[in-house]
Order: C-alpha cells, then sequence, then structure tokens
C-alpha cells in the first residue's frame, strides 16, 4: 500500500491573495491552514477550499503551533502589511525552521530586508510587470524598468 505525505501549507493572511492560494493549494494534496485576525476575511477564501481556518494573529507563536507549524513544509505570508509579513516570515523561517517561507511585499524596497534568511519575497508588482512583458512577447522591454 502506498502512503501518500500530506504537506502542511500555512497561510497567514485571507487577502485576496492568500484566499486564493488557499484554493488552488487546498486541492493539490495539502493540509492548508489559513490563519486570519479578522473573521470576516476568510469569507473570500473560495468554495473548493477544503482546509482549516484559525482566527487570530498570523505573529502568534502559539496559534502557529495550533496550527501545525512544526511540521509545516511551508508558509506564506500574505497579510496586506508588509511589516506583518516580515515578521511572520522571520519567525517561521528562524523560530520554527520551516524549509519554505514566502513573503508578500508591496514594496520593493523591501526585499533587501529579507537577504540573508530563508525567505523568498513576492512582489504583485514586479509579477505584474513580469506578465505583462510575457504577454506582449517583450516588445515594450526598453520601457519597463524594474
Amino acid at each position: 500500500m502506498l502512503f501518500r505525505k500530506t504537506k502542511t501549507v500555512i497561510i497567514a493572511g485571507a487577502s485576496r491573495f492568500g484566499a486564493g492560494l488557499a484554493g488552488m493549494l487546498s486541492g493539490r494534496d495539502a493540509r492548508v491552514v489559513v490563519i486570519d485576525s479578522s473573521q470576516d476575511s476568510f469569507r473570500k477564501l473560495p468554495d473548493n477550499f477544503d482546509g482549516y481556518q484559525l482566527l487570530g494573529d498570523g505573529t502568534d507563536a502559539d496559534l502557529l503551533k495550533e496550527a501545525g507549524i512544526e511540521s509545516a513544509s511551508v508558509f506564506i505570508a500574505a497579510t496586506n502589511d508588509d511589516n506583518v509579513n516580515m515578521l511572520a516570515g522571520q519567525i517561521a523561517c528562524r523560530i520554527f525552521k520551516v524549509p519554505e517561507v514566502f513573503v508578500r511585499l508591496n514594496d520593493r524596497n523591501k526585499e533587501k530586508l529579507l537577504q540573508g534568511f530563508n525567505m523568498k519575497p513576492i512582489c504583485p508588482y514586479v509579477l505584474s510587470v513580469n506578465e505583462f512583458d510575457r504577454l506582449t512577447n517583450g516588445e515594450f522591454k526598453e520601457a519597463v524598468n524594474l
């Protein structure tokens, strides 16, 4: 009999980005836990979401333990606040040693604060510019200055 090891993915923040990721990942053989400080934010989760919801602060170590961070494979800080995301990411990376940590940043200048840590930034601005470049086959490459 084959046993499939299910990954635990914790998403701090049920923003549109966090909720979208939760819906996508919950259908991919992963145990997904979404943490948000507002009960109302969970309404953004898609109908197909079959994971867990925890109400509270994504930087609270006790709540993170309740979510299963000690055995998590992936942690995604996806709130709408860069500072909260950086703090949550550092907690996941430095205290709980989560192997894969992603931090959503709206301010691209804060990326350098993540250097030297096992955290990967996700910058919606950069992703949007790159997608535009891909969709236009690089036609405006000189005009786009990253």
